[in-house]
């Protein structure tokens, strides 16, 4: 028995895509959060997901699931859908650092 999709809002699902964007760009959305949402967005299966990105069920289901450890390649097979890429982001731990270091010289104390 085929099962049919629920009727989705477009307007909502734009504005949840646009929320995993900026989420991303923050820093704030794990690689796990990422493809689950992505899939959501999708509204696809793991199983429909996985072939409609190139890549095996097993590989989705252990990057939501926590555990998995994905090539640089699949993961942007995955994020091509959203136009999204691996790429080199600073870390919120290297952007508090460099604040931190700047903070006193910016106030006329000398740095450390």
């Amino acid at each position: 028995m085929a099962r049919t999709k629920k009727s989705v809002d477009k307007e909502q699902l734009r504005q949840r895509r646009n929320e995993l964007y900026e989420g991303i760009t923050a820093g704030e959305v794990t690689l796990q959060q990422a493809v689950r949402e992505m899939r959501a967005l999708a509204r696809m299966t793991q199983e429909e997901f996985a072939a409609h990105r190139g890549v095996s069920t097993k590989v989705i289901k252990e990057i939501e699931g926590g555990k998995g450890n994905p090539t640089v390649q699949t993961l942007n097979r995955i994020g091509e859908f959203f136009g999204l890429q691996v790429a080199f982001v600073r870390t919120a731990t290297l952007r508090e650092e460099k604040d931190a270091v700047k903070l006193p010289a910016e106030h006329g104390a000398e740095s450390p």
